[in-house]
């Protein structure tokens, strides 16, 4: 991994003297083309719930992007929104109603006029029940409208997969699960196999790979990482079961990246687990601040109906 480029890139954002790194630095070594849909000056629009608002992967491809490409401004807009989904279900025992993404999707969509939109639903809209054809045709109403909007619009779709529901770390956390036949369920309270129920969400989502610009599984690959550390440590916890951890959201970010056809992705540092001293770790460091910083200003400026809102700045002065 080049040094230069990091550190450029942080002088950039903190406004020191680019001009003379630029001057004592070896040329960097830039990868050929950026990878698809992630063109310079075109808007880059993530939504999702808790997962995508959390922002890690984003922050991961931001990295990526930084890094490999550091004369070049990417615009990447996550407006993910915790206990959203596309489906508008809201389980019982859910302390508000879970918000959707079509009570706010002409005002996204007005805001921020996406070329590309990445869209990544599902973990919230089987709302941890069993399988039930009602609540699956309500998420397919819900995901194929907001593809359609979203295409009128004239942006390209990207569809993900759901990640994984770990019933495990569940179980390793103390955390209660019900089986099937109880008589109700919610994220306090999950369907101990709701992994089933996520997995054929999935299945339908690389269904729609002929309607769509692309689809992305990243179940498997997440699912796949935290098995292959389970076998040598059975007490590993991925997150809270249903947040992946920051391994987890590095698989995502690899995994949509690979996707992409991006350059050098296979010799790219763990961004989870960078040593205190890579030149990488300062510039990941103000990246998550920074990606975070936007969001919540995004969110703000759009809008939402999700209740204990919280404070961020104005756009525009989020922005500088």
């Amino acid at each position: 991994m080049p040094v230069f480029p990091v550190i450029i890139r942080i002088a950039r954002l903190f406004g020191l003297l680019a001009a003379v790194v630029l001057v004592l630095a070896p040329p960097p070594v830039r990868a050929a083309e950026t990878p698809r849909f992630l063109a310079e000056g075109k808007t880059v629009l993530f939504l999702g719930d808790s997962i995508t608002a959390g922002g890690t992967y984003i922050a991961h491809i931001d990295a990526y992007l930084y890094t490999h490409f550091p004369e070049k401004n990417f615009h990447l807009v996550n407006l993910g929104l915790s206990s959203e989904t596309a489906s508008g279900d809201s389980e019982r025992d859910h302390p508000f109603p879970r918000p959707c993404i079509h009570e706010r999707l002409d005002r996204v969509i007005e805001k921020t006029k996406p070329d590309v939109a990445f869209i990544c639903y599902g973990m919230n809209d089987g709302i941890y029940h069993p399988f039930g054809e009602a609540r699956f045709a309500r998420y397919q109403d819900g995901l194929l409208n907001l593809v359609g909007a979203l295409r009128a619009a004239g942006s390209r779709i990207v569809l993900l997969t759901p990640p994984p529901f770990d019933a495990e770390t569940r179980r390793l956390k103390g955390v209660t699960m019900l089986p099937k036949g109880a008589p109700d369920y919610g994220f306090k309270t999950a369907y101990e196999d709701y992994d089933d129920v996520l997995k054929k969400y999935g299945q339908w989502i690389l269904s729609l790979d002929k309607k769509v610009d692309l689809t992305i599984d990243i179940h498997t690959p997440m699912q796949e990482a935290v098995d292959a550390v389970r076998a040598s440590d059975p007490e590993y916890q991925s997150g809270d079961g249903i947040h992946p951890n920051a391994e987890g959201h590095f698989v995502m970010a690899r995994t949509i990246l690979e996707s992409l056809e991006a350059p050098g992705v296979a010799e790219l540092p763990d961004y989870a687990n960078l040593p205190a001293d890579d030149p990488l770790a300062p510039a990941l460091k103000t990246i998550l601040v920074r990606r975070r910083l936007l969001s919540g200003a995004w969110r703000e400026h759009v809008g939402h109906s999700r209740p204990g809102k919280r404070n961020a700045p104005p756009l525009a002065e989020a922005r500088a």
